[in-house]
């Protein structure tokens, strides 16, 4: 609770989950570009924590970070608030503002979607997910209305409840790029009928999928192919000209 500064060194590529939890003398910390992940609650409590620098090439983000970092100061951006650095300030959405909204645009830059984004936000119908994103964390969209959703090739995991209790959740696009799918992420997804995978059936069997996402497991599963396959053991999908989901 004495710790009033800190320097990070540039080899450090990772900070463990509750790192710095409860420093409560820190008002300011720079994290350096090697780093591209920050553990669950590693600055959980920095109750004078007032600005954080966020790494350009920053991957994922554990839950409850910045849980209790109460005068952590934000960028406001078209009902978002985010943190990052001078030269990319929304690298990380962070929540919402009006939890009321029916539709939501990320920004291009945005890397990783928190803990508890869109948590909540029941009206909620449409959301873009640009090229960027890389994380999806763990109750991002919980309670959420949405009936599909395209997650982009940019993504690499899907945090535990993520789409918990969407239950107007039709379809989904789920890139290969996907490895790790964790417990509950469609929990309760009771209308869930129609997943669009973006790889083969080997990648899909390979992906680290947790328990209790049977609604996605249960699901029609449709792999891609550019071209119009010969198989016929399992179904398959591909875009037309205007970049809708065809089913071959």
């Amino acid at each position: 609770t004495s710790l009033t500064s800190v320097t990070i060194g540039n080899s450090v590529t990772s900070i463990g989950s509750s790192a710095f939890s409860g420093c409560t003398g820190l008002t300011s910390i720079t994290i350096p570009d090697s780093v591209t992940s920050i553990g669950s609650s590693a600055f959980s409590d920095c109750t004078n924590l007032m600005s954080i620098i966020i790494p350009n090439d920053i991957r994922s983000i554990g839950s409850s970070v910045f849980t209790g970092c109460s005068n952590l100061k934000y960028t406001e951006y078209n009902n978002g608030k985010y943190l990052g650095n001078i030269g990319e300030p929304y690298l990380i959405l962070v929540d919402v503002i009006d939890t009321s909204v029916t539709s939501f645009t990320i920004p291009t830059t945005t890397k990783v979607i928190y803990y508890m984004a869109f948590y909540d936000c029941t009206s909620l119908v449409s959301i873009t997910i640009p090229n960027s994103v890389r994380d999806i964390g763990a109750w991002a969209f919980y309670r959420c209305k949405l009936k599909s959703i395209v997650i982009p090739n940019s993504v690499t995991s899907i945090g535990g409840y993520a789409f918990g209790d969407c239950r107007q959740l039709v379809s989904i696009a789920i890139p290969s790029s996907v490895m790790r799918i964790d417990a509950y992420a469609f929990d309760n997804c009771n209308n869930l009928v129609s997943v669009y995978y973006g790889g083969t059936v080997s990648v899909w069997e390979n992906t680290i999928i947790g328990n209790a996402n049977d609604k996605l497991i249960n699901a029609n599963r449709y792999y891609y192919s550019e071209t119009e396959p010969t198989d016929t053991t399992y179904n398959y999908w591909h875009y037309d000209e205007n970049g809708e989901i065809i089913l071959w």
